[in-house]
């Protein structure tokens, strides 16, 4: 563990996603940092979200680890050492006040003895031959030389296998915390964060990248042909309220869709969502992120089964850039979802699916977002109906012309799968809404790792 911070604590200072509130303090005060004109301002560990900066502002706001005691404030350079001062194995349920600051370069597969893991390090340590588990569903074979008994103890350690690498490149993070990196090139590659079951959560200003599933699981029953499916989310969001996701840049590192190989027919997929916010998560603002190069990039909701999700699920995403990603930006069950002021640009038509998933019972209110498609992307697909009734939209702009990406998905759809023009509610929770020419603009200069730190 390196040095703990030993820093005053200060009053909190609340701050919008884009700019840090300066405070007047004593030139000798500790807990603050001095910006370029020399004024002093709350240290990002101590800033919180804005009174009224959406969902995650409402029944009284969301301040992370802000009244961390001087003990509980870390700065970490490994990620045994960002581990450890999350808590580890015991980050889960856990309340303790806390602020970790992010420097450099962590590896996720790094260990506290020197040495690092890899996929096959960790197969090895279970006692698990992915490929064995692969070859087992080859088509041309599988009904002959795996017996189903075979087959359920393949599984069985893979699930163990799947532990293994859970322990070393998934790390929990408890309530009242706040995860922030250092300047512009905190970065954690090959892990996998994860909000579960906590509340007041603050992440900003990290880079999270690949974050790789080892073991990819095959499942015959998503889709007709079947696919390969991951577990690890950069950041998962699970059964958690007030969590603040804020100038982070997310993405699929070396081995974005484009590089993904087939097996079966199927790309051989290693990663899950870039944000996934599920299982009845509540209350959460996702502003100022970079989403970078990948597939299935947020998920709100769990599944169509999952009721108990009725009046949960209220978000809102703003100034966020999604480049060249396939799908789920975002894709929606159940939730009151604000989607406004975010840039989208498509650079390639290929892998392009849609942006906006209108799923089961979901109230998705999109406003003032500004999209850019490539040639031959279908700007009829940028709405996809996943099973819900309607959605509202205004303010589009799709290659700089105003248009209607509802209308335009109304027009095409199959009988059955319009949608209607009214989800049923207003946001109240949130700042200015932009005009729709500004938010390229604000969007590519204000968004990501290294503006607010």
């Amino acid at each position: 563990m390196t040095q703990r911070i030993t820093r005053a604590v200060l009053p909190v200072a609340t701050v919008s996603a884009a700019l840090v509130v300066a405070l007047a303090v004593p030139a000798s005060a500790a807990g603050t940092d001095r910006d370029r004109t020399g004024t002093h301002r709350t240290e990002l560990g101590r800033q919180v979200l804005g009174a009224a900066d959406g969902w995650a502002a409402a029944d009284g706001g969301t301040t992370g680890g802000t009244a961390a005691a001087d003990a509980e404030v870390y700065r970490v350079d490994t990620w045994p050492e960002l581990q450890a001062a999350l808590g580890g194995t015991g980050a889960r349920g856990s309340t303790t006040p806390r602020i970790v600051y992010v420097e450099g370069e962590l590896n996720a597969y790094d260990r506290a003895d020197g040495t690092r893991a890899t996929c096959d390090t960790l197969a090895a340590e279970a006692g698990f031959d992915q490929d064995a588990y692969v070859a087992s569903f080859d088509p041309e074979t599988w009904t002959y030389t795996v017996t189903p008994e075979e087959l359920e103890a393949l599984q069985d350690l893979q699930d163990g296998a799947a532990s293994v690498q859970a322990l070393q490149t998934q790390q929990a993070i408890g309530s009242n915390t706040t995860v922030v990196g250092v300047g512009d090139d905190a970065r954690i590659v090959g892990g996998s964060l994860l909000v579960r079951d906590s509340d007041n959560v603050i992440v900003r200003n990290l880079t999270v990248s690949d974050a790789t599933d080892c073991f990819p699981v095959w499942d015959p029953s998503d889709t007709n042909a079947g696919n390969w499916n991951s577990r690890y989310d950069a950041i998962g969001v699970v059964a958690s309220t007030h969590v603040w996701i804020d100038h982070n840049t997310l993405d699929s590192g070396a081995l974005p869709p484009s590089q993904l190989g087939t097996v079966y027919g199927r790309p051989y997929e290693v990663h899950d969502g870039l944000l996934d916010i599920t299982n009845g998560s509540d209350l959460v603002t996702a502003s100022y992120n970079v989403f970078g190069e990948h597939d299935k990039t947020m998920l709100i909701g769990s599944s169509d089964s999952r009721v108990t999700d009725r009046g949960l699920l209220r978000i809102t995403l703003h100034h966020n850039w999604f480049q060249d990603i396939g799908q789920r930006a975002p894709r929606v069950r159940y939730g009151q979802v604000h989607v406004y002021n975010n840039l989208y640009t498509q650079t390639q038509a290929e892998g392009f699916s849609y942006f906006w998933g209108v799923g089961r019972e979901s109230h998705v209110y999109a406003e003032n977002n500004d999209l850019y498609l490539a040639d031959g992307a279908a700007p009829e697909d940028v709405v996809e109906f996943w099973g819900g009734t309607a959605m509202t939209e205004i303010g589009t702009r799709i290659n700089r012309q105003w248009a209607s990406a509802l209308a335009l998905h109304n027009a095409a759809a199959e009988p059955g799968e319009t949608l209607g023009d009214d989800a049923g509610w207003q946001p109240q929770w949130h700042d200015r809404v932009q005009p729709t020419q500004a938010v390229r603009a604000t969007v590519r200069t204000s968004a990501g790792v290294g503006v607010i730190g």
